[in-house]
Order: C-alpha cells, then structure tokens, then sequence
C-alpha cells in the first residue's frame, strides 16, 4: 500500500492550521521559506511582514496576551533567530505562550561553519520553556505539537523549534494530526482550601491581589465574586489590570511603583492578604517592605506554578493550582463556613470609594491645568477622556508611560485582556512594537499607546508595519528628551551626576509619522492636548495609525520617587 506523503513545511502548517493559528508574525529568510511557502497556500493563516525580527515576537507576544493563545514566530537562520531573543524573553518572564519556527543550515553542512550556522537553539533555551532542533522529517510535526503542548501548559510560557533547511525541504508521511488544544484546569488541595477559607471568613480586614495569573486563568468573574463575598477591595498588579472594572467600587489600585495612598495604607492595614498569580515581582515593588504584606499579615498565594510559591515572599498558605479552580473552590468552602463579610467590611467599602473619587478629583485637576509645562499625568488623563471605554492600552516602559499609564486611576481598564504591558525583564519599547496586533485580535477596538521618547526611537520602523496593513493604533509619546527612568536614578542617587541619560539631538517623530503613511502631530501646550488626541482618534477610525509627539515635563508621582529613593543609595 502506498502511504500518502507530504513536504514537511506543509505538515507544520496544517498542524498550525489545527491548533486554530491563524496569524503568524516573521520575516522570511532562505532557511523557512518551505514553511512560507506553505503559508502561501494556506486559507486560514495570513502572515504579517515586520521591518525586524524583535516586532515578530514583539507582536506574537501581545496576541497572547490579548488572547491567551500562542503567538507564532516564523524567522530564518542565524540572526533571525538571534533577533528574537529579547522580545521571547519578554514573554518568557512574563508567562505568554508564544512559539517561534526557525530555520538552521542543512544538516549536511552543520559542521562547516556555514552561513549563519550558529546554535540558536541553545541561545534561546534560557529564555524558552522548551528549545529544541529537530534533524528528521518523521519527527518535525510531533516536536511542534510537543512545543505547543508545553507552551500552553501550566504557567505559559515560549517554545523554539528549530528546523534545519533541508529537513523542512523533505517530504514526511502525511499523518492525521491531533490538536493539543486547552490545557485542562488543575485544582489545589481541599486541605489547603480549607485553611484559606478559614483565614478568610476570620479575617477583619481582607485584601485580593489580582496579578496576571487572573487574566490567563480567566478568573475575573470568580475573582469578582469572592471579592463581593468579603466586601474585600482589590488591588492588581500591572499585568493583572482589567482583571476587576476599575470602576467597580471595590477597584483600589496598584501596588509599589503603579501604587497611590489608598492602596499603600490598604496593603499596610490588611490582616489575610490572597495573592492570585501575582509575584511582587521586583520591577513593581523593588521588594521594599512598604510594597509588599506586612509581617503581621497573613499572606496567602495561589499559583499555577509550584515553582513560584514563596519565591519573591514567604507565604503562610501556598496554594498550588489554576487560580479560576481555586477561587471556586475558596467560594465553596466559604458558602459552608458561615455569613460573611466581617463586621465592619460595608465601612471600609465605602471609605475605599470615597477615597477613589478623591484619587480620581486629584487626577482631574491635573488633567485641567493650563499653566505650562505639560505633565505627563494630563496627557494620560485626557486620552481617557477622548478614547472610547473599550480601548486596549498598551504601557511601555518608561517613568511616564509605565509608572503614570500604569498607575490607577490616570487611565482606567475596563475589561479582562485589554492591556499590552512589559514583564519585569523590562525590554525598552517591547510594547511599542507589540502594539499593532491589537488591532489584528481586536479591529473595532481601539487601540492605544503611552510610551517615552527613549523606547519609541528603539523601535520606530514598527509605523511602516502599522501602516502597510492599516493596523490604526495610536502612539502617545511622552517626550521629555532623554532616558527619564536611568536621568531620575542619576539626579535621586548619584548626586546630579547626569551622562548619557539626556538626548541633545531628536528626529521630528511627527514628520517620521507622517513619512511612514500615518498621522503625526507634536504637542507643546496643554490646550492643544485633547484636540490633537481628538484627531488621532479620527484617523484611526479610518484606517490610518497615529503619533502624537507630546513635550512633557520630568515631574514625577510621589510613588515613584519612592521607588527610586527608597531603593538605591542616596549621595
């Protein structure tokens, strides 16, 4: 009997085909181009050309954190792969499934020294969950449903397989292919339920702290829930923002440098604080004693990974599982202890909302101040003002864009899965890159963009990208001419010392806009703001991305010059 074969860059995209793939982000190079070709012919998947490898990544990494399905990579050889390294780690800390297809010299001249013929899989395998090359054909197709299988797993994470020409070139038995699909959900101990469920029906003062484990495990309704049952406010993390409507009543705010006197004096006050797939993680709280739970608190963290119970601070209850399972389960033991919430719970509600709404007057009057010079708070408040309630944000790094964008309630996120935001690698304009796929996963969203000058100019040829496929996103830059994070550790603890951190010439990146085929304005006076923002929203609406250039001032939150001053030393 004949066996039906077909080439193996084929197989690797009906099996993407499959896995229910339907974009990839790359740049072809003579090593896969039997997977491009493959692509070429496929109905179900389009491809998206980037100018550079890291926006490939960039890209697929911001389509798993909007979906929470894998982005797909497809590079070629040598500094293809190189290229990607930074933004696969940017998903690899910040646990977002992604898998990257690259090509490797032929196997015949692996020992040659060939054109670009060096060992990317083991350059990638400390930022990936798994790196592998596969030299057979038979064995291609069952190394990628492994990669996925693993990527999707537990805490996700990215994956390379890596393909060498002439393997990707052969022709393997055409197999049925069955597709891993969703990974089931893992439930914790009914023990230490139990002992959760108790601290918390004893609790006085409860606290939830939602990170980015809440959003992959889609647990906001159960999240939602129990916070309801407590009366309990919650406060999230960066990549947890969404996780509650942050005008819900018991919306609180951030934590560390995206923090705000309401939820500092919440963190300090709590007696059972429950953190669900959050790690106060060090980008965010510098792990100072005022951003994390008191000493006589008791902590309770819930996460899918073992491996990160206890690891940046000491829990009293570790609780191993799928964080929607677990708060379903906490509900349930809950529902059989007795009434809940705590005496007293209703007042300190409504002390948190009237601190909100004083939180949210604060932000106001600095969204209306007239005087020069402009501060980046105003621009963040008024884009909240101009873009609908449905808007994806993204929050590059940066002192302004991150610690003012990320902070709440400048900007508030409405909905689960509506940010592109950096993990604690803190890969400068990662999201600026990103940005673009928004619009791919979300096209009657809008989709918007705070970053600095400094991450902007890193990644500035994404705007072709944006504007070939008509990706209308829109960029606020908060210019303040120089490296505003690494200018204010210089001023705080070096003495004024300042080198390197101040840019003494910058390109007009309205004019690079418009020279890319989007919309470009420079911003220089308050008045002139919400117009401008008025107008990048018209475009676009149709079809065109946007930058908005705004010089902005280097004034500060208080939050953040506690975070530089409180943890480097001071002259």
């Amino acid at each position: 009997m004949t066996v039906a074969r077909q080439p193996v860059g084929r197989a690797v995209v009906e099996a993407l085909e499959a896995e229910g793939v339907s974009t990839v982000f790359g740049i072809p190079g003579g090593h896969i181009l039997p997977i491009y070709d493959a692509v070429y012919a496929s109905p179900r998947i389009t491809s998206i050309l980037t100018r550079h490898e890291h926006a490939a990544a960039a890209m697929a990494a911001a389509h798993a954190q909007l979906t929470g399905t894998p982005g797909v990579v497809l590079v070629t050889a040598g500094p293809g792969a190189t290229n990607v390294v930074t933004a696969v780690a940017e998903a690899f800390v910040g646990a977002l499934p992604m898998i990257v297809l690259a090509g490797r010299g032929s196997t015949a001249t692996t020992y040659r020294g060939a054109s670009q013929e060096v060992s990317t899989d083991q350059i990638l395998r400390p930022v990936t969950k798994w790196s592998t090359r596969v030299d057979r054909p038979d064995l291609v197709v069952p190394a990628l449903r492994q990669a996925i299988a693993i990527c999707r797993s537990g805490k996700p994470g990215p994956v390379l397989v890596e393909v060498p020409r002439d393997v990707l070139a052969a022709d393997a038995e055409a197999a049925r292919y069955v597709p891993v699909g969703v990974p089931g959900r893992l439930a914790a101990d009914p023990e230490l339920i139990g002992r959760a469920a108790r601290a918390l029906a004893a609790a006085r003062r409860p606290l939830l702290i939602a990170g980015g484990g809440v959003l992959a495990s889609a647990a906001s309704a159960a999240l939602l829930g129990l916070a309801q049952q407590l009366l309990s406010p919650v406060l999230t993390s960066l990549a947890g923002r969404g996780a509650i409507a942050e005008d819900h009543p018991l919306a609180a705010g951030g934590l560390g440098a995206h923090s705000n006197p309401l939820s500092k004096q919440l963190l300090a006050e709590s007696d059972v604080i429950v953190g669900l797939g959050t790690r106060f993680e060090e980008m965010e709280t510098n792990w100072q004693p005022s951003a994390l739970p008191p000493p006589g608190a008791t902590y309770i963290q819930v996460d899918i990974d073992p491996a990160e119970l206890g690891r940046s601070v000491a829990a009293d209850i570790a609780v191993a599982g799928d964080v929607r399972t677990v708060l379903e389960q906490l509900l349930a033991s809950l529902a059989s202890i007795g009434p809940l919430p705590a005496e007293g719970a209703r007042q300190r509600a409504d002390r948190v909302a009237a601190s909100v709404a004083e939180l949210d007057a604060q932000a106001d009057a600095t969204a209306s101040r007239t005087e020069p010079p402009i501060h980046p708070a105003q621009v963040i408040r008024l884009a909240r003002a101009v873009f609908p309630r449905e808007t994806i944000l993204g929050v590059d790094v940066g002192v302004s864009a991150q610690q003012i964008g990320g902070a709440f309630p400048f900007f508030r996120v409405y909905e689960p899965r509506s940010t592109v935001v950096p993990s604690s690698f803190y890969g400068m304009g990662f999201v600026t890159a990103a940005m673009p796929a928004a619009k791919l996963v979300h096209p009657d969203r809008p989709a918007l963009c705070f970053t600095g000058d400094g991450s902007f100019q890193m990644v500035s040829n994404i705007l072709q990208v944006a504007a070939e496929y008509q990706l209308a996103v829109t960029w606020c830059v908060l210019n303040d001419d120089g490296l505003g994070s690494i200018w204010d550790i210089q001023h705080h603890a070096y003495g004024d010392r300042i080198i390197d951190t101040v840019f003494t010439a910058q390109p007009d990146l309205a004019a690079l806009a418009r020279a890319s085929g989007c919309h470009g304005e420079r911003v220089e006076v308050a008045a002139e703001i919400e117009p401008a923002l008025v107008r990048a929203l018209k475009a676009n609406n149709e079809g065109r991305p946007a930058v908005v250039d705004v010089k902005v001032s280097r004034e500060r939150l208080s939050q953040t010059i506690g975070h530089y001053v409180n943890t480097y030393p001071q002259p």
